[in-house]
């Protein structure tokens, strides 16, 4: 329903362009007066090679003439055809840097690492030849034998007279100046082989490192050129990394293609878009609302507070008694020691609870956090025990040890909160894995849809009356 809407009103405002300069929409234009008014609009020169195009793509059946909403039927196709290739113009450079970051990365990977002789040939470096099949050959059995130094390989025995081999033949490359030889053979009555021609072929034009088809013609054994010829597709990669580098050089040769291609699209778009300024508002609001749509987020993380869940296990009582235990006894430790991260964790902690702002993450940071304070405990307890009780107490010792009695009932104290943290922790833990965290499905805005409805229906009563043919059945 949305296109329709945005096709209605995207005829109606060009059809407003033109009552602009008084021409209505069924009012027929020759092709001077069809340019007349464009340059009307653009107050200047239309681009005559963009207008020729539209033109001819129009329904000219009245006197060679045209009217304005077949103008809008070619104009709306040629700016999707348009949008349509600037989409792909994107998306082709997109895909094209993609292979070039890939081909990029293995060429940092393996440039410093890869041994050359003193040819410049890479150790493993290999000739692969692929013979696809033979034309003019006569109507006889034909092998073929393959020479490259001392390597040799042998293909079986085909008909003639197009024989088809697609046979794939790998030959190790030591200097470069190697040549591969060809040898054709037919095969005569009873068996005996009779040289048909032979073919050389120097490793000198693949030095691009990217595979080349050739079509060769044999030579006989007296030196001459036959009418025989043999089909076949050959590779030398000798370094990969110059391999890699000629590849990053065709992608980036692609990109620049795809990118000029891409700034040439958007030109004749805008161009195509320069007589109608109010039609190019129009476009404008309608890519807005459409990006708003788009990037509305498919689902929501739904967090549920921790007072409205329910537990098998009253978990939610005991850490409430726990924190009230913890912080009743960090007040009397303060006789001895300052236990303010304590009475700041349980005094958050009350209030997020009894607001029911308490969430599975945060509960998870109160349980960090009084093991932290369990922690810090632990050391103070383990370091001035020596100086309550201890006799090889240090003077530091002593000096928190000069009022015994309050210090030692802090110390106890201290070791009883030691065992609530503990527990505190653990509901904490317990309580957070009750806690569920769902996804929500966002259900699409329907009075939007009940308004885009409602427009639809009133432009369409407002500009065809009951009987909305005349845009549509061109």
């Amino acid at each position: 329903m949305q296109t329709s809407v945005n096709a209605i009103e995207k005829a109606n405002v060009l059809r407003k362009e033109f009552l602009e300069i008084e021409i209505n929409h069924d009012e027929l234009l020759s092709i001077e007066q069809f340019y007349r008014c464009l340059d009307k609009k653009l107050r200047r020169q239309f681009d005559r090679e963009l207008g020729d195009q539209l033109y001819q793509r129009m329904n000219k059946s009245f006197n060679n003439k045209i009217t304005v909403d077949e103008f809008i039927k070619v104009f709306l196709q040629a700016e999707e055809i348009l949008k349509n290739k600037i989409e792909g113009c994107k998306k082709q450079i997109m895909d094209y840097n993609k292979q070039r970051k890939y081909v990029s990365n293995q060429f940092d990977s393996i440039k410093d690492s890869e041994r050359v002789n003193q040819y410049g040939i890479k150790e493993d470096s290999h000739l692969t030849v692929e013979l696809l099949e033979g034309i003019n050959f006569p109507a006889q059995n034909v092998s073929v034998i393959l020479k490259l130094e001392n390597q040799k390989q042998e293909i079986q025995q085909q008909n003639g007279p197009s024989p088809q081999w697609n046979k794939t033949l790998h030959f190790k490359i030591s200097t470069g100046l190697e040549e591969l030889q060809l040898f054709f053979y037919t095969i005569n009555h009873p068996n005996i082989p009779q040289l048909l021609g032979t073919v050389t072929l120097s490793l000198s034009h693949l030095t691009n490192q990217t595979k080349i088809e050739d079509c060769c013609q044999l030579f006989d054994k007296n030196g001459q050129q036959t009418n025989t010829k043999i089909k076949l597709r050959s590779q030398w990669i000798f370094n990969d990394s110059k391999s890699l580098s000629h590849q990053i050089e065709v992608w980036n040769e692609q990109i620049k293609t795809a990118q000029d291609d891409l700034i040439d699209f958007e030109k004749d778009l805008a161009t195509l878009y320069e007589p109608f300024p109010n039609y190019v508002q129009l476009i404008r609001s309608i890519e807005k609302e459409d990006l708003a749509i788009n990037h509305q987020p498919p689902n929501t993380l739904v967090m549920t507070p921790i007072n409205n869940i329910s537990s098998q296990y009253d978990y939610k009582l005991y850490t409430r008694l726990s924190i009230l235990i913890v912080m009743g006894l960090s007040v009397f430790i303060c006789f001895g020691k300052t236990q303010f991260l304590d009475l700041i964790i349980c005094f958050f902690f009350i209030i997020e609870f009894e607001f029911n702002r308490l969430y599975k993450q945060r509960l998870i940071y109160y349980s960090v956090a009084v093991g932290i304070s369990l922690l810090c405990d632990l050391v103070w307890a383990i370091k001035y025990s020596r100086g309550f009780w201890g006799s090889e107490a240090t003077e530091t010792d002593k000096y928190y040890a000069i009022e015994n009695g309050p210090n030692r009932l802090a110390l106890i104290l201290l070791y009883v909160s030691f065992v609530f943290k503990l527990i505190l922790c653990a509901l904490l833990g317990a309580l957070s894995q009750e806690m569920p965290e769902q996804l929500e499905e966002q259900l699409p805005n329907k009075n939007k849809q009940v308004k885009q409805q409602l427009l639809y229906q009133k432009n369409k009563t407002a500009q065809f009356g009951e009987d909305n043919s005349t845009f549509y059945n061109y």
